[in-house]
């Protein structure tokens, strides 16, 4: 036999010889070095505060955090936003409020009434069609307190309707009450007026830091991988009357998975100050970071800092990805 024969299948086996070594190496590599994946979903955290103060005027800055609920309105029945608030039109106007509490027992309404010489008069509320009584209006810009029967105000979606019987079908504008700021409050004994610049929460990107001024939980969204070891934050109370639960709960389909949360409570009696760890080893996916605090007395503040996650066996503790309150 010729020699030459037995050399001609040579070069097809080292072909298959090289791929199928380029093709281990390659899955080797995935396995060991997985692809970065970004760790921050969104810079925009959210804020739902216990008590919330809505504001209807339309502003053109955009706001560093989205303080919830953003009211939703039943088009037809108000108009768009404008500087001064937003009109309720016609006899009958429904918004809808999607809460991260309930329970508040006062509604404050700034507001001034529509018609010039011929004012609306009243203003009658209904709450997730609870009937929550009338209010006399008085001409110019007022504060009215009106108190909620129990239960009326719940979690998730509320209807706010608010009706206005001696309205003049004859008057040329259609336009019934303009709404400037709503504000909802647990106590039955809360205050008329609203405060007129309440610093409900602050971040400042640049220190890497965020504040807190009212009782609520702030919402910052995660994308955790595999190589994501854990979370770790300081903070920082001005009252010894403060405390806060800190929980990374996953999302699966928009909605939070409570029973994988991680959580870590911390309270300033008798520790104004101090650090947090909670281990996120094995995780990855959609989570949000959720950290629900009451600052303490009226004044008082929360400051979170050192925001960061830590990769998987780095013993330094090295923060491996931008800080969550950062671009």
């Amino acid at each position: 036999m010729d020699p030459r024969d037995l050399l001609k299948p040579l070069p097809l086996v080292l072909i298959i010889l090289f791929l199928a070594l380029a093709i281990g190496d390659l899955v080797q590599t995935m396995i060991e070095e997985p692809p970065p994946t970004e760790v921050v979903e969104t810079v925009v955290p959210r804020f739902h505060p216990e008590e919330p103060i809505i504001d209807f005027r339309a502003t053109n800055t955009a706001t560093a955090i989205e303080v919830l609920p953003i009211p939703e309105f039943e088009p037809k029945r108000w108009s768009v936003p404008t500087p001064r608030g937003v009109w309720a039109k016609g006899r009958s106007a429904e918004l809808t409020l999607d809460l991260a509490a309930g329970g508040h027992r006062n509604l404050i309404l700034e507001c001034l009434p529509g018609g010039g010489k011929r004012p609306v008069r009243s203003v009658r509320l209904t709450v997730n069609q609870v009937d929550c009584g009338e209010l006399k209006l008085q001409p110019g810009w007022r504060s009215y307190r009106i108190e909620l029967p129990q239960g009326a105000l719940r979690i998730g979606a509320n209807s706010l309707v608010f009706s206005f019987k001696d309205r003049d079908d004859a008057r040329k504008t259609r336009r019934a009450l303009l709404i400037r700021r709503i504000a909802l409050f647990t106590d039955h004994d809360a205050a008329v007026e609203i405060p007129r610049s309440p610093r409900l929460v602050t971040l400042d990107s640049k220190a890497e830091r965020i504040a807190l001024g009212v009782a609520g939980t702030l919402e910052i969204p995660l994308h955790l991988n595999d190589r994501t070891d854990a979370l770790r934050m300081r903070y920082r109370f001005s009252s010894n009357l403060g405390d806060a639960e800190v929980a990374v709960v996953q999302m699966r389909d928009g909605d939070a998975v409570i029973k994988d949360a991680v959580k870590a409570s911390v309270s300033a009696d008798g520790k104004l100050s101090g650090s947090v760890r909670i281990p996120l080893h094995g995780r990855r996916g959609a989570y949000v970071l959720r950290i629900r605090a009451t600052p303490g007395e009226p004044g008082s503040r929360l400051l979170v800092s050192s925001l960061r996650l830590t990769e998987e066996g780095d013993p330094t503790g090295r923060p491996w990805s931008a800080n969550p309150l950062r671009n």
